[in-house]
């Protein structure tokens, strides 16, 4: 199994974004591509087709639902929906905000909607793979849906992450970046004494995690009943 390539990452503030650029350029080595097989899984990283595809294709991936036979009883599919529902629809949602700027009014207007379209999801998935596990165990389901669960759960930080590490990277409010010349979303990504630039960071630094880390925490044992 390859080896994940690890990043140190130094705190997010402005005045440390140009030691990031490198870090910006490897991104996607970073993200987990789970694989799941009944009960082993193999994480690998995203292939040279991705790699090459138009950037935004990279920031709509989307992925199969389970199987048939993880869906064939009524526990298993509640807490599918309740996946898609909490963690899914969210992430979406976070996509199309993105993908909604396109100029400075545009920008403008995602800086206004930042809390409440983008902060919940994004602090509900910062954390690493020990803390995301028991999410997954909270969710009444079979052991074999949970870890599918979990897997997901994975997928969708690599999304994010994405996203938000080539915008803190970003250090120009011009209309030629990611900001389209709006100074508020600078401002609520970046900005100095802003409360949701350091979430953005905790979330970025809780997925600087080894990948034997990430697989030690898959081979712990899974147990059926809910977690607190």
């Amino acid at each position: 199994m390859p080896k994940l390539l690890e990043i140190k990452l130094i705190p997010m503030v402005a005045h440390l974004m140009a030691s990031l650029k490198s870090a910006a350029l490897l991104l996607p080595f970073l993200i987990h591509a789970p694989e799941y097989y009944g009960d082993i899984f193999k994480i690998n990283r995203i292939g040279p087709e991705i790699l090459e595809a138009d950037p935004e294709v990279l920031k709509n991936l989307s992925y199969d639902p389970p199987g048939q036979d993880l869906l064939s009883n009524e526990q298993n599919r509640e807490a599918w929906q309740t996946f898609v529902k909490t963690y899914e629809t969210p992430v979406r949602k976070v996509q199309d905000w993105y993908n909604s700027i396109t100029d400075k009014e545009s920008a403008d207007a995602a800086a206004d909607s930042f809390n409440k379209d983008v902060l919940p999801i994004l602090k509900k998935l910062t954390g690493r793979a020990a803390d995301m596990k028991k999410q997954a165990l909270s969710i009444p389901a079979s052991p074999e849906m949970q870890k599918f669960i979990f897997l997901r759960i994975s997928q969708l930080q690599g999304r994010l992450l994405i996203i938000f590490l080539p915008m803190q990277n970003e250090e120009k409010v011009s209309a030629e970046t990611c900001y389209r010349g709006s100074t508020k979303l600078f401002e609520i990504i970046l900005g100095l004494t802003s409360p949701s630039m350091i979430d953005i960071s905790n979330f970025i630094e809780s997925q600087n995690e080894s990948q034997e880390s990430f697989e030690a925490v898959f081979k712990e044992p899974w147990s059926s009943a809910p977690q607190p």
